[in-house]
C-alpha cells in the first residue's frame, strides 16, 4: 500500500498498474497498463496476459486509483477483476490481488475475498463445461445411426 500509494495519490486520471512477479513472489517488472479519465480506465484481459508472458511471470498484482479519493470499486472494476482472474486461470498465471488506491485509504480484492470468489466460479465453470462436453458426447453416441444396422441381408 505504501509504495502505491505514494506512487499513485496525486493522479489527476485513472491509472492501472500491473506488477509482474516470479514464482517466489519477486518483482520482475512494474507496468503502467493503462489511462484513463478522471474516472475510469480501459484494460484487456489480452494485454494483461500478453505482458505476464512476456515477463514470464507466475503471479500477477493489479493496482488502479480513484482520483476521486473514494475507493470503493465499481462495477467494471468487479467485472475486470473476474475477468483478469479467469484469464489468468485459463493461462496458470496466478492473480493475487487487485488494490484500489484512494485518499488514504485502499480496498483490497484478496482482502475481501473476492480474488478467491472468482477463482472458485472460474472452477465451478469448468466443471460444469467438462460435465456438460461429456453428456454431449454421451448423446452424440446415442443418437449417431449406427451404420450396421440393420445388418445387410446379402451377407
Amino acid at each position: 500500500f505504501d509504495y502505491l500509494y505514494h506512487s499513485m495519490r496525486d493522479l489527476k486520471k485513472e491509472v492501472f498498474k500491473v506488477i509482474y512477479l516470479t514464482s517466489q513472489n519477486q518483482i520482475i517488472e512494474i507496468a503502467d497498463l493503462a489511462e484513463g479519465t478522471v474516472n475510469a480506465s480501459s484494460i484487456s484481459p489480452r494485454q494483461v496476459v500478453e505482458g505476464a508472458i512476456k515477463h514470464n511471470a507466475a503471479s500477477l498484482l493489479f493496482a488502479h486509483n480513484h482520483p476521486s479519493g473514494n475507493p470503493q470499486p465499481s462495477t467494471s472494476d468487479k467485472d475486470v477483476t473476474r475477468d483478469l482472474v479467469y484469464a489468468g486461470s485459463i493461462m496458470q498465471i496466478r492473480v493475487l490481488d487487485h488494490i484500489i488506491i484512494g485518499n488514504n485509504r485502499y480496498f483490497s480484492f484478496a482482502g475481501e475475498g473476492l480474488i478467491e470468489e472468482y477463482e472458485l466460479d472460474f472452477l465451478n465453470l469448468r466443471a460444469r463445461g467438462t460435465a456438460e462436453a461429456k453428456r454431449n458426447r454421451y448423446r452424440t453416441k446415442l443418437s449417431a445411426p449406427n451404420l450396421h444396422w440393420p445388418p445387410n441381408p446379402r451377407v
